[in-house]
């Protein structure tokens, strides 16, 4: 894997139009990491669901991203400023989205840290592919 920073993270306002954004600068991490291209597009599919979910719950005003690496293993976290009580709803765990994030990616969860809006993350390793 390419040297790269540790943790590169991006605030967005919380509009569909500015997904395309957060897609594009994972995909760009993923890239610069290596990664083969279906896996690369397993990441910017599950952030786009995990986006959608966070726009979808409360009136968020801005969506941040974290993108993080340990070795060979994504770690990337979606935080909207927005308020959804409770977190993550049933609604959300049984949607459609949270369906594909969990087949695309090897771990899902929803978070929400004390005093901060609802959060979505997930990990993706990397997957060995025979050549």
């Amino acid at each position: 894997m390419t040297n790269l920073p540790t943790a590169v993270s991006v605030d967005v306002p919380a509009t569909a139009v500015f997904v395309q954004v957060l897609r594009n600068v994972v995909a760009g991490i993923a890239a610069r990491l290596d990664l083969p291209i279906d896996q690369i597009e397993d990441i910017r599919l599950a952030v786009t669901e995990a986006a959608s979910l966070l726009l979808e719950e409360g009136d968020a005003t801005s969506l941040h991203m974290s993108v993080g690496r340990d070795g060979d293993t994504m770690e990337v976290t979606l935080t909207s400023d927005g308020r959804s009580d409770p977190w993550p709803t049933d609604r959300v765990t049984a949607s459609w989205p949270w369906l594909v994030m969990q087949g695309l990616t090897d771990e899902v969860r929803a978070d929400r840290a004390e005093g901060a809006g609802p959060s979505i993350g997930f990990t993706k390793g990397r997957e060995r592919v025979d050549r």
